[in-house]
């Protein structure tokens, strides 16, 4: 894949400060935001402070745009506008075989579970192939729901997909809207600021949650185009680097160290030069361990005198939509030679300076890294730059399988002969026996965990620290967000923080890590069924810096009904 570059071609952000991406960047610069008190929203007991948006708006929208489609939902609906508009702004044949979906969210439709709790509308995945399929394209999408870091993985995965030349365009969309479900797991965690939040101020008090929808179109330049358009490119927005480690701590709190962050901050500096850099765009999410663990990940890297900001104060975290949107308004703020407000900030909060000021900074430079981090110990981030003329690096693909597992209902089999045809409880007390975490996690991170922990059985430790971890399923977290929905019906509302952390598909990721001291990366993705030959395929999508992965399925739809089908294999260059 020697010559590729990737180039930004359109972009749109739909949000309550705006329909388009030029509208929200002039309400950030205007210093707006629509961040209020909610009181007896979602039928929720306790009030809280969001940014919403204007859900009749959407369905008004929609309907000037797809006469005759009623079978959408909300959620539904904001992807494909965003991403309509998008896809107009360069003309994009979107049903052509070389163009790729891609959708960056957390939780979709999850609350559609309040109606019904099997409504299959929930399926993400689904939701993915319907929104691909509004606009013709029949290719199979992917869903990245990597928890708060799924934005930049779902540009990651573009871009890897792209780099390996079976497609010319990726339609990148990143959404999510909030519900009883989402806000009262927040709350359940007494991470919400009853005020309108202040990242990396002494006075923070937690984070905002925000609804909003982007899409970013990229396209794959190939070498006879490069020097062929070079005045053209030039103009355009490139990637440049990108980076996933998981930081083996926590699955529901950051590491002290910044050790995720720095990882990333540290692969990023190899690509971009830091006197290049205009500023970086942090996490930001004004919650106490999060702002400290990112002032320390900037020090490590020698990043602290680097201009930075975070965009909560005016967005709130839109979780899904946040790698998305965020990297959209740092295109567009450099693109005006200027760097955007931290909204909320005031005076210093976090161990180590952070280059954060409340007023508009201006800047010439044409680079910037965004970084984001979020539950089950994840951190990505990635850089885009003009004037570059970067091409892409080289492409590792899978090679040799070193070992296999199947689990499922009728045995266990690794490297195809049966050693078990017990439960996965029983296949624990067995094999594993020793780390007593495992009687708190929920059915789907026991399966991968028992997986995971049978196939590094001879792997030696220093040999675990860079496998990359990298999963798919159809059912997500489902299992367990049914149990969570039980917990929060009007006749018992008793969220509990334990529960809905598992509410996210790539916790199982976060287990893994943690129990392995693994710092490779760790990728969760969704496709709509079990397909052996679509995962290899996306492994060249996923291309880690790893010398190991451990890859494959793992599903677990109920007691009767689940499979892991996992193998460690190596990576190899091209």
């Amino acid at each position: 894949m020697g010559g590729v570059m990737i180039t930004k071609i359109a972009d749109n952000i739909i949000s309550p400060l705006g329909l388009t991406s030029e509208e929200n960047l002039k309400s950030v610069i205007a210093g707006e935001t629509k961040i209020r008190q909610h009181e007896g929203a979602f039928g929720l007991p306790e009030e809280f402070c969001s940014s919403l948006i204007d859900r009749q708006m959407v369905s008004d929208m929609f309907g000037k745009h797809a006469i005759g489609c009623d079978d959408f939902s909300t959620f539904e609906k904001l992807c494909i506008l965003s991403a309509t508009e998008a896809i107009a702004e360069c003309s994009l044949q979107a049903e052509n075989d070389d163009v790729l979906f891609v959708l960056s969210t957390t939780k979709g439709n999850v609350d559609m579970l309040e109606g019904n709790i099997d409504d299959p509308r929930c399926y993400l995945a689904e939701s993915a192939k319907k929104i691909a399929g509004y606009f013709g394209n029949r290719n199979t999408p992917i869903v990245a729901s990597n928890a708060c870091i799924s934005g930049v993985c779902a540009q990651i995965a573009a871009v890897r997909a792209l780099s390996t030349g079976k497609y010319n365009y990726a339609v990148v969309i990143g959404c999510d809207l909030l519900s009883r479900f989402i806000i009262s797991g927040f709350q359940s965690f007494k991470a919400l600021s009853p005020e309108p939040c202040k990242p990396f101020d002494s006075d923070r008090a937690g984070l905002n949650l925000g609804e909003a929808a982007g899409t970013i179109v990229l396209k794959r330049v190939a070498e006879n185009d490069v020097n062929e358009k070079a005045a053209e490119l030039e103009n355009r927005w490139q990637f440049l680097a990108c980076s996933n480690h998981n930081d083996a701590n926590h699955i529901s709190g950051p590491s002290r160290t910044g050790e995720g962050s720095f990882r990333v901050l540290s692969d990023l500096l190899q690509n971009v030069d830091m006197e290049d850099v205009a500023f970086v765009n942090l996490h930001g999410t004004a919650t106490a361990y999060n702002d400290e663990m990112e002032s320390i990940a900037l020090h490590r890297a020698g990043l602290g005198d680097v201009p930075a900001n975070g965009l909560k104060g005016f967005y709130g975290h839109t979780l899904g939509a946040a790698g998305i949107i965020e990297t959209i308004l740092s295109m567009h703020a450099i693109d005006e030679g200027i760097i955007l407000p931290t909204r909320g900030f005031d005076k210093k909060g976090t161990t180590y300076e952070v280059q954060v000021s409340p007023e508009i900074r201006h800047t010439e430079k044409k680079t910037f890294i965004k970084i984001l981090s979020g539950f089950g110990g994840s951190n990505a981030g990635i850089a885009y730059g003009k004037h570059h003329g970067t091409k892409t690096g080289t492409l590792c693909r899978a090679s040799e399988t070193i070992s296999k597992i199947r689990i499922s209902p009728e045995g266990t089999y690794l490297k195809g002969e049966e050693i078990s045809d017990a439960s996965i409880t029983e296949l624990y007390r067995q094999f594993a026996g020793d780390y007593p975490k495992f009687f708190k996690m929920d059915s789907l991170c026991k399966l991968g965990f028992m997986a995971a922990e049978l196939l590094l059985n001879d792997i030696p430790q220093q040999e675990r620290e860079a496998i990359a971890v990298i999963l798919f399923n159809r059912n997500g977290s489902l299992i367990t967000d049914r149990n969570y929905q039980k917990t929060i019906g009007d006749d018992n509302y008793f969220p509990s923080p334990a529960l809905f952390v598992y509410t996210l598909a790539n916790i199982v990721t976060g287990e893994i890590a943690i129990r392995n001291k693994t710092y490779g990366e760790t990728s969760f993705y969704l496709l709509d069924e079990y397909d052996p030959h679509k995962i290899e395929e996306t492994l060249a999508i996923v291309k880690p810096e790893s010398p190991l992965i451990l890859t494959g399925w793992v599903d677990y739809n109920n007691d009767s009904d689940y499979l892991a089908e996992l193998k460690l294999i190596k990576n190899s260059i091209n």
